[in-house]
């Protein structure tokens, strides 16, 4: 494992130019900003092999999460995406082209339709779900399990703090 790395070469540069500044956030958030770039364009190449981008991965993933019959309203599934709903038919409107999900109307109310999994689209997200389980593991490898544990739980401090500062 490298213990030096662009981000080290950023604070150097800061402590430097500006030695009366405290840049150690950057330590964090540009390594964080940086991990999510390399995520990202890790993702993009699995998923685009399948056809997919990273949103279509979302909804289907989302879909398996609600259990049998694998279906939820367009606004919840927006709602978990950050999408707006337009977004989200969007989305949709891709998966059911690809065969991968279907409109089902409730039965109860006809204003009301429902995304679901079709049979290609649970074989699909199942072996796409494990394999990018697998991936995201192999990422982690130079971390003990102990180690992703606290690991998470620092993230999830960071990231409430943000959320609570964002809602004052």
């Amino acid at each position: 494992m490298s213990t030096h790395d662009h981000v080290d070469e950023i604070l150097a540069n800061w402590e430097r130019e500006r030695p009366e500044l405290d840049a150690s956030p950057i330590g964090v958030f540009g390594r964080i900003a940086r991990i999510d770039r390399l995520l990202d364009a890790h993702l993009a190449e699995f998923l685009g092999t399948h056809d997919l981008t990273l949103g279509l991965f979302d909804v289907l993933a989302a879909l398996r999460r609600q259990g049998p019959p694998y279906r939820a309203k367009p606004s919840v599934l927006a709602t978990t995406s950050l999408l707006t709903s337009g977004g989200m038919t969007g989305r949709i409107d891709q998966l059911e082209r690809q065969g991968l999900v279907k409109r089902v109307n409730d039965p109860d109310d006809r204003r009301v339709s429902f995304a679901e999994l079709t049979s290609a689209g649970l074989e699909l997200i199942d072996m796409l779900f494990e394999q990018h389980l697998d991936r995201e593991a192999a990422l982690l490898r130079e971390l003990t399990p102990e180690e992703q544990i606290q690991l998470g739980a620092f993230l999830r401090a960071v990231e409430a703090t943000m959320s609570s500062d964002n809602h004052q």
